[in-house]
Formats: C-alpha cells, structure tokens, sequence
C-alpha cells in the first residue's frame, strides 16, 4: 500500500477504496448494533441511551412528516442515516477516507431513495400516482396549463437524485480536501531544515482541531439532510392527496 495524505491507498483484491470504506462502515454499524443487542438493560447505559435517543429522533421525524404508517419505512431512514452519519465522519479518522467523498456512492444512495420512493407512490395509489405530476385539479381547458406543469414536475423529480448526491458529495468533498491539505503543509513544514519552516508548522496544527471539528458538524448536517430529504421524498409519495 501507499501512503498518502489523510488516506490509504488499499489493494486488496483489486477492491477500490471507496467500497472497502463503505464496507468497513456497515461492518462497523453492525457490530454496534449487536453490541447494543447483547447488552440491552432495562435502565440503558450511555451506549444504549445514544441509540435510543437516535432511533426515536429518525423514528419522531417520519412520524411528522408523513403521519400514519411511517413505521413501515423506518429501515429505510435509519439505514440511510447511520450510514451517512457514519460514513462522513470515517475521513477524520487517520488512514481512512469518507465514502461519501466519492461521487458514485451518494449517486447510489441518491438512486436507491428515488426508486424506493416510486414504488411505494405505485404501491399505495396504482397508476394513480403519476396523476400527482398533473398539479391540482383544473377545468378541461387549462390542460395544456396541466401538461406543462407535467413536463416541469417530470424534469424536476428525475433532479432530486442528482441535487442529493451532489450536495452530500461536495461538501464532504472539500472536509477530505482540506484535512489533506492540511497534513501536506504540516509535513512539509515540518520537514523542512529552517527555523522559518519548523515555526510555519504551527498553524496547520492549530488549524487541524479546528476543521475535525468542523468535519464532525459538517458530518452531521449533511446527514440530517439527507435523512429529512428522504423522509420528505417518501412523504410526498404516500400521502393520500386529490388529483
């Protein structure tokens, strides 16, 4: 392997590095879950209480947002969210990168929500669901009012994957930009042989706390973005509505 900034560089069976990270995030919620499983008590400890706490916040989100028969969806938006949670804060961890720092996992995670979120519109309404890209209901001569707001709705419906996967993409993006640009200045000041260079290696490790931190805020934003979004898609499909 070869070192890089931040990172490693694995070669294991040609498996890329970005599948082997989100690989390692599912083990890693795996085993916790089980952990949490083993050691259930009726009067939780700190690791049980931060579960708990988190179900319930996913679970009263949904419950919001698209009332009765939420539960049916949990999986969904727990899966999502820990993921992505977990997956934006594995690039602070020295020798790791964030899977979602690359551009074809939140794509597929973006897909997986938008088909999900299709079929349970067919499945709760039937052919029925297409008529909600109509608009509301409006006399027979407006239709050509109608189809428009079809053809719009159509073309800003297949942009949500996109617009979620980019805006996840981008942003944990530049977090694994600038810690790696950071650990670049450090090392090469550090190196170097002038008191000029030994005194210049200060700020990147002053500044390095400061962007973890903003990582782990960043992390968790972008996660509770992606969550509410899914929730919001999901919501707008199963809800009963007037066409």
């Amino acid at each position: 392997m070869t070192i890089i900034p931040e990172s490693i560089e694995y070669h294991i069976s040609r498996i890329p590095a970005v599948l082997l990270m989100s690989w390692l995030a599912w083990v890693f919620l795996f085993a916790v879950s089980v952990v949490i499983k083993k050691t259930y008590r009726f009067i939780p400890n700190k690791a049980q209480s931060i579960a708990e706490i988190c179900l319930e916040s996913v679970y009263k989100l949904a419950d919001e947002l698209i009332g009765e028969g939420a539960h049916r969806y949990y999986p969904l938006f727990l899966g999502v969210f820990l993921f992505v949670l977990t997956g934006n804060i594995m690039g602070l961890v020295p020798g790791l990168i964030s899977p979602t720092a690359d551009i074809t996992v939140t794509v597929s995670l973006s897909i997986a929500v938008f088909v999900y979120y299709n079929i349970q519109g067919f499945r709760e309404h039937g052919p029925r669901y297409l008529l909600h890209f109509f608009g509301p209901s409006l006399p027979w001569y407006l239709f050509p009012v109608r189809l428009l707001m079809f053809i719009i709705e159509v073309i800003s419906h297949f942009a949500r994957p996109f617009s979620m996967s980019l805006r996840l993409f981008c942003n944990i993006f530049s977090k694994e930009i600038l810690l790696g640009l950071l650990a670049m200045l450090l090392l090469s000041f550090f190196a170097g042989h002038g008191v000029v260079e030994k005194g210049l290696s200060i700020a990147p490790l002053l500044l390095r706390p400061v962007i973890i931190l903003l990582g782990l805020l960043i992390g968790f934003i972008q996660a509770l973005i992606f969550l509410v979004l899914s929730i919001t898609y999901v919501a707008g499909a199963v809800q009963q509505e007037e066409y």
